[in-house]
């Protein structure tokens, strides 16, 4: 692995966290939301740029995974959470 994909990694463990306790913790749930999909998507952002370099490895695609696969969950679970997310985002 290279620094990339190992880099991919740890902002999807980021992201990850943050969006795990933004919904344990509702007080802070706007900036622990936005703070995860901001790590995710940095993490997917670093995950195509290893992909382009062709580095090594599987974990590369991890990132991108855990992006959509999180949203996925979001938006069938709480579909009006992201519609909050997205109007906080824009105000």
């Amino acid at each position: 692995m290279k620094s990339l994909s190992n880099w991919s990694i740890v902002f999807a463990m980021i992201g990850t966290l943050s969006f795990c306790c933004s919904l344990a913790l509702p007080k802070a749930f706007e900036l622990l939301m936005i703070s995860g999909f901001g790590a995710l998507l940095i993490g997917m952002f670093c995950s195509f740029g290893a992909i382009y370099k062709n580095e090594k490895g599987k974990s590369k695609f991890l990132s991108v995974a855990a992006f959509f696969l999180l949203s996925f969950i979001l938006v069938w679970n709480e579909p009006f959470q992201i519609i909050r997310l997205l109007t906080w985002m824009k105000n």
